[in-house]
């Protein structure tokens, strides 16, 4: 069994320039505000950053074994 994923909160965040669009449902809209606003973050710097943290946990977990292709 894996161990869960622990999210961190971010402390500072740089300037950022490039934007990434991506399409949602309403629901799932929603259900990132009710997260962001229960966590008093924005939703944009949540989303990034729990993205991020999956980013690194597969660049972490990429030669485990399976080949997920």
């Amino acid at each position: 069994m894996q161990k869960p994923i622990v999210p961190t909160l971010p402390t500072g965040q740089p300037k950022r320039k490039r934007i990434f669009a991506m399409r949602l449902t309403e629901d799932e809209r929603a259900q990132i505000r009710a997260l962001a606003k229960q966590l008093h973050l924005p939703a944009s710097l949540m989303a990034r950053h729990f993205i991020l943290e999956a980013v690194q946990y597969h660049k972490d977990h990429r030669n485990d074994g399976e080949d997920r292709r």
